[in-house]
């Protein structure tokens, strides 16, 4: 697909009508008027281009796409001419380097992990074959200071465990647990 970039527009005079020009200034309704065609009743026909995008200058993502560039307000955006059809364009897509690519997949949502009682924490560690004496021997090596008295003050004190604590996790690391078994026995906690 052919792309023409026609440059990043600004608005230059807003005293009656809006007009746009482009950084080598282009006037947009010339250029727009120039590459399209209307009837005698002014009904837009047809343009040189099958799809019209613009561009947030920013983000570099598409913000619009049209058919008919009549259509398009181009403050502050940068102006594409494709040689495609507008469905083939997505408002997502990323423009970069003169190619248009689909935007990347959004980062899957953080789960968010509620805390658990000792209770479902202590059950949940048995039914996977994780002994409570295994978890009280992982404390006990630890070196002697205050990260070892807070981890047996939790272990044994504590009513709710929170799943990102910072005991919780030297504990897990102590029982070779990783942050995706971490997140497996803490989602069996929460139903126990």
């Amino acid at each position: 697909m052919d792309i023409i970039d026609f440059g990043h527009f600004s608005l230059t005079s807003s005293t009656g009508i809006m007009t746009f020009a482009n950084q080598e200034g282009q006037d947009w309704y010339d250029l727009r008027r120039s590459l399209t065609t209307w009837d005698n009743q002014g009904n837009f026909l047809n343009a040189i281009y099958g799809a019209w995008a613009m561009v947030d200058p920013a983000t570099r993502k598409v913000t619009n796409v049209e058919h008919d560039p009549s259509r398009m307000v181009p403050n502050d955006r940068i102006v594409l001419g494709i040689d495609a059809e507008p469905s083939d364009i997505t408002e997502d897509m990323i423009y970069r380097d003169g190619l248009l690519t689909p935007a990347p997949p959004d980062p899957p949502a953080t789960e968010i992990f509620k805390p658990v009682s000792r209770r479902q924490l202590r059950l949940t560690l048995v039914r996977n074959q994780i002994s409570l004496a295994s978890v009280e021997a992982a404390i006990a090596s630890m070196p002697e200071g205050l990260e070892k008295q807070e981890a047996e003050i939790e272990w044994a004190d504590a009513s709710a465990f929170e799943r990102s604590h910072p005991t919780l996790l030297t504990i897990a690391s102590a029982l070779d647990l990783d942050e995706s078994a971490v997140d497996t026995l803490w989602r069996q906690a929460q139903q126990a």
